[in-house]
């Protein structure tokens, strides 16, 4: 509740002040009255009071006396000042010492409550920047402490105190909320302020929760139970989405960080128990490696990459990302697992597909990271399917690359016997491969059918010969593989456009 001080020698006046005060902010402001300056600042003296409204002529100490008075001993009340129309030189000096307001007598019921109202809104606005003000400092402080990586426990320790963190001093936990939706933390905290407010309008002093770097949720806590209700809470409100962790209880202020520590690293067991919405540090600290990494299926998967064992593929997949196995283990196992399955098979296909790959491990990206992922299983179908794609791409790449040996070896050979009697069905016969099939892939291969691609190639030979040899065209066309001269002159003017004579006196 606020507090008003009503200054003015006529008791009338002053009374009448206070009259319409207590009806109009019955329940907002308490009002106190003075006969003159003395009284008002052992009223200030005694009370901590929010606005002072004064008459400025009054025996004794004058108004703004009263004003200087009060602002030497320190004190910061809204100030208004009360004139008849006579006074305004001391109008104008009043002005000059702030004050909010200038009213004149009589006093007009309407002004005065404007004029209230309008320095009420003002401290509220005040209030509400201090609190940001004082929460943003707080926040920073306090990542400083989770972030940096030098800082001490005696530095720890100081900045709390600086805090005043006191409430914590006989044991707080560190609670971790992060949204399941695309959120920033500060937009979920506007969410799901208006929910901590009403349920725990008691229990606000007992914690105080920030944004980290993470955009998660911390909360500081001094009892546990808070947390417990938050969650059963939250899952009731269908539109909220979140997950929980909690630290074990600590005692010491210094150990601030390690507590938060132990929050995010029980946080990340959410990837295994997507069903938890809360889980605390006491479930999971007990959790040691007791098997190792499946290194032995693992490099097995990678050399059956590409080859036609598609089901002990999948069954070995199943086998390294048992869920059963991998869930009994702490969480730094599937992390582990997952590094070394990403080197093993991601990384090495990589390197050795090169840039040709790319459109293959743009899945990478993200695959590359289980915390991506939401629970186990999700990452678990991506890596099946980004190892899926990998196995049809590596099948393919041997494919066109055994193709393109058997097209090497068929165009060698036409270049070395293209002027003896060549067909189809010979190259295909040397390369051992089905006629049909040679003569689809050949024509991929080169852009051309086989009998354009031996044409080019022995006219080519021909013009070299009718150009840089004394041999009649006669003994050219049998030399390029054309036992018929007639059918030489054809095919040479076909591609040239012009005869074998035509072309050596040209």
């Amino acid at each position: 509740m606020y507090k008003i001080v009503i200054v003015d020698d006529e008791k009338n006046i002053r009374l009448g002040i206070q009259a319409m005060i207590n009806r109009e902010f019955a329940d907002k402001i308490k009002t106190f009255v003075a006969m003159n300056g003395e009284e008002a600042l052992q009223v200030l003296n005694e009370n901590d009071i929010d606005i002072v409204i004064t008459d400025i002529k009054m025996p004794g100490m004058s108004g703004i006396e009263l004003i200087h008075h009060i602002q030497d001993k320190g004190y910061n009340p809204a100030l208004i000042i009360l004139s008849g129309y006579d006074d305004f030189q001391y109008a104008k000096e009043a002005i000059k010492c702030k004050v909010k307001d200038y009213l004149l007598k009589p006093i007009n019921r309407a002004e005065l409550f404007q004029t209230i109202n309008k320095i009420l809104n003002e401290f509220v606005s005040t209030s509400l920047k201090e609190d940001q003000q004082k929460s943003e400092f707080r926040s920073s402080q306090l990542n400083n402490i989770l972030l940096n990586p030098n800082i001490g426990e005696d530095e720890i320790q100081r900045i709390s105190e600086k805090l005043h963190l006191s409430q914590f001093s006989e044991g707080y936990y560190i609670g971790l909320i992060k949204s399941n939706e695309a959120l920033t933390a500060n937009e979920y905290i506007d969410s799901i302020k208006p929910l901590i407010e009403r349920h725990f309008s008691k229990e606000m002093s007992s914690f105080i929760y920030f944004c980290d770097k993470d955009d998660n949720i911390v909360f500081i806590l001094s009892q546990i139970e808070v947390f417990h209700y938050l969650k059963k809470v939250i899952s009731e409100e269908k539109y909220i989405k979140c997950r929980l962790s909690i630290s074990e209880k600590h005692m010491k202020l210094k150990k601030l960080k390690e507590a938060y520590n132990q929050a995010t690293y029980t946080w990340k067991y959410h990837f295994l128990y997507p069903r938890s919405i809360l889980i605390s540090y006491e479930e999971i600290k007990e959790k040691t490696m007791s098997v190792e990494l499946p290194l032995d299926l693992i490099h097995k998967v990678s050399n059956m990459i590409g080859t036609e064992r598609e089901k002990e593929l999948r069954l070995h997949l199943l086998s390294i990302f048992d869920y059963e196995r991998i869930s009994s283990q702490p969480i730094m196992y599937i992390e582990d697992l997952s590094k070394r399955f990403n080197t093993d098979v991601f990384d090495y296909f990589f390197n050795k597909l090169g840039k040709e790959s790319i459109q293959i491990f743009k899945y990478y990206n993200k695959v590359g990271y289980i915390y991506h992922y939401e629970h186990f299983y999700d990452y678990f179908y991506a890596v099946e399917d980004l190892v899926t794609r990998l196995h049809e791409y590596v099948k393919q790449v041997k494919t066109v690359y055994s193709e393109q040996k058997y097209m090497e070896k068929a165009i060698a050979y036409i270049h070395e016997n293209f002027h003896k009697d060549l067909n189809l069905a010979v190259v295909s016969n040397y390369i051992s491969l089905n006629y049909s099939y040679f003569s689809h892939t050949f024509k991929e291969y080169t852009g051309h059918n086989f009998v354009d691609y031996l044409k080019k190639i022995r006219i080519k030979e021909s013009k070299k010969l009718l150009k840089e040899s004394d041999h009649k065209v006669l003994e050219i066309s049998e030399m390029v593989g054309y036992k018929n001269p007639k059918q030489f002159a054809r095919v040479f003017r076909e591609l040239e456009g012009i005869s074998p004579k035509e072309f050596r006196e040209s």
